[in-house]
């Protein structure tokens, strides 16, 4: 099979690294901040799945990742990436400077505003609601560490979903957004 071409120009499927595609642990930044921790975490199996059958099908995946700005933590991420995440090339995972807008870098990056068909399946709430004012359209993946404030009401899916049924449920999700919005021009 031949290499997936994306196009930027095309909606985005963006998953979050940290807490989405793998564990996140609650433990003190000084140790997250260490080199090497972020070859440690552990693969979110299911959603590395869905993310892949979602590529297979030809939708623009992306991963987002917050680095420190010392490089460190981004050839970990790589590093951690090309072992669990092969099928997502290195142009298709996107870092953003700790304490940096997911939204407003990915906004500037791909030179067009984010419209409701670009999704950003993410477990931190407020990321996802930064995401939205920016016009796109917000999942969250909901894990034993998250999720225990009910702040969020948007779509949501457990992390231990079977791959298929999380892919679907993301492509019906963007086929929603796309549809509430064709609606909303035309009235």
């Amino acid at each position: 099979m031949g290499e997936i071409i994306y196009n930027p120009y095309r909606p985005w499927i963006m998953f979050d690294q940290d807490g989405t595609l793998n564990q996140w642990r609650w433990i003190d930044v000084s140790i997250v901040a260490t080199p090497g921790y972020f070859r440690t975490v552990e693969p979110h199996k299911q959603v590395i799945g869905a993310a892949k059958i979602l590529n297979m099908l030809g939708n623009n995946v992306g991963t987002y990742g917050a680095v420190w700005q010392d490089g460190h933590s981004q050839n970990d991420k790589d590093w951690w990436m090309d072992r669990n995440v092969i099928f997502i090339d290195r142009g298709r995972r996107f870092y953003v400077p700790c304490g940096t807008e997911k939204a407003s870098f990915f906004y500037e990056l791909i030179g067009r505003p984010i419209t409701r068909a670009d999704i950003l399946v993410d477990d931190c709430s407020d990321v996802l609601r930064s995401w939205e004012s920016y016009g796109g359209t917000a999942v969250k993946v909901r894990t034993p560490e998250n999720g225990s404030k009910g702040t969020w009401r948007g779509p949501s899916f457990y992390v231990d979903a079977p791959a298929d049924e999380i892919a679907m449920y993301l492509l019906l999700v963007q086929r929603m957004a796309v549809k509430e919005t064709a609606m909303a021009v035309s009235m």
